[in-house]
């Protein structure tokens, strides 16, 4: 099983965010899902997010972080761990950066 399986009951421990991206990306979950604190390693749909949901989420990363990130990549990254390697690529490839 993956962490993008997981769940609190069968998979690791939940874990905080940890690092700049995953701290900023779960400050837009927790508004988006108003819950506080998501763990980073969970799956935004085992913490009750939906596919629309994903997608609006989605363009809400867009606009914080100034990049476009396609929806099979959204639905590739379900956790705000891999979201946060998802980010970190997709600015590397960015021009001017």
């Amino acid at each position: 099983m993956t962490a993008e399986t997981d769940t609190p009951e069968t998979g690791p421990a939940p874990r905080a965010p940890k690092g700049p991206e995953e701290e900023r990306i779960a400050g837009i979950w927790s508004a988006f899902l108003r819950a506080p604190d998501p763990p980073a390693n969970v799956s935004f749909f085992t913490l009750g997010g939906y596919s629309l949901g994903l997608m609006r989420l989605g363009l809400r990363l867009q606009q914080e972080f100034g990049i476009v990130i396609p929806v099979p990549d959204l639905f590739e990254n379900t956790t705000i761990e891999s979201q946060a390697v998802l980010v970190r690529k997709l600015l590397d490839q960015s021009p001017g950066t």
